[in-house]
């Protein structure tokens, strides 16, 4: 009787304990399923679909001082000008330039760097104003201010004149940008920049700057035979051009939480004896990161006015039907109709413009404008 009581004793105890084994596989992983996929195995939205993307930047924004550029010097980014119109604009750009974040070929970001000291400047404007914070967009500047190893990398720089659309001649040193060894390098920058800032709440975009020799524009190429001979004998085809711009998505794939914007403008093929624009591949491009990166792949143009020419209009009616979200630039720096440019902007989609803060920029401009104009785009949410 003893021995039959034992025996029942365990099978319950047998029982009991595949019951518990059961109940807790079922509560992680379910009757039937397979484990949790690695968090690398992870759909490539998922971030977005979460919500971790960071908000867009909206309203006005300062482009910040520009003046280094045309002198080839040094980015400045103090809040001393934006200062003077505290409270009446949403952005401010912090500049740098890929000389000075990265020293050497293998060598990770300068401390202390141009981005750092922006930040650090921002945030006590935002501690000063704490009614009218500023939000950032990031521009780092390549082409002519590339460091020169990675010019040397890419087979050595091309020496031009490029011509500024003042008619300004200037000698620049660019790299081969359409070649794998820049393209390669520039990936890398990305990935260094976003291990760093691509957390930080206070940095909304970075202004993508992929393939630049000249301006912040990827898209622009210099037609000037001073610019286009040298870079034609250097190896430049439209095909290669072309790939390099096809890789925006790619290099700016390490910003998981910060929306990256590209300037737009026509694709000008060079190959032939004319310069001529291709429209078509603008748009093309358009819709693949769009599709790749539905909320992170924002759009800009840097020659907002009232009217702009036919080919900016096709891009402007693309741009609004796009579902991304729209950015501009003044194309002007001192626009002669303020209202009627912001308007445009608006009437175009475009949630945010940034503002010349040199030559006659915002500084020379009413307040009650500017308050205006920063309400226009803020209204204009999708």
């Amino acid at each position: 009787m003893r021995h039959r009581q034992a025996l029942a004793l365990a099978a319950l105890a047998l029982l009991l304990s595949a019951c518990k084994r059961g109940s807790s596989r079922s509560s992680t992983e379910g009757p039937h399923t397979s484990p949790a996929p690695h968090p690398q195995e992870a759909p490539k939205h998922e971030a977005a679909a979460r919500g971790d993307v960071k908000p867009p930047l909206r309203g006005l924004v300062s482009m910040g001082a520009y003046k280094f550029v045309p002198e080839w010097g040094e980015p400045d980014n103090s809040m001393a000008t934006v200062d003077k119109k505290a409270g009446l604009l949403q952005g401010v750009v912090i500049l740098a330039t890929w000389r000075n974040l990265q020293k050497s070929a293998n060598g990770g970001l300068t401390e202390d760097n141009e981005i750092d000291q922006g930040l650090a400047a921002v945030r006590k404007y935002n501690q000063e104003h704490p009614n009218a914070p500023l939000a950032v967009k990031l521009r780092v500047w390549g082409g002519f201010f590339a460091p020169e190893w990675a010019m040397h990398e890419s087979g050595g720089p091309v020496h031009l004149i490029h011509t500024n659309n003042k008619g300004t001649e200037l000698k620049r040193m660019v790299g081969k940008v359409w070649s794998q060894p820049y393209r390669k390098a520039w990936a890398r920058l990305q990935e260094l920049l976003a291990a760093k800032y691509d957390a930080d709440p206070l940095i909304r975009e970075v202004a993508v700057t992929s393939c630049q020799m000249f301006t912040a524009e990827p898209f622009f190429i210099d037609t000037h035979e001073t610019a286009l001979e040298p870079l034609r004998k250097a190896g430049m085809t439209d095909a290669a051009y072309k790939e390099c711009l096809d890789g925006i998505v790619h290099d700016y794939a390490p910003w998981k939480t910060t929306r990256f914007e590209t300037p737009l403008n026509p694709f000008r093929l060079t190959d032939g004896p004319k310069p001529k624009h291709d429209e078509a591949f603008t748009l093309a491009w358009m819709k693949r990161c769009h599709a790749e990166e539905p909320t992170r792949c924002a759009f800009d143009n840097h020659d907002l006015d009232v009217h702009v020419e036919k080919g900016l209009e096709t891009l402007y009616e693309a741009m609004e039907k796009s579902g991304a979200e729209v950015e501009f630039q003044s194309g002007p720096a001192a626009p002669k109709d303020l209202d009627g440019m912001i308007r445009r902007a608006v009437s175009t989609g475009g949630t945010s413009v940034e503002l010349w803060q040199d030559y006659q920029g915002f500084p020379e401009m009413a307040d009650a404008e500017l308050r205006r104009s920063a309400k226009l785009l803020e209204d204009n949410r999708k």
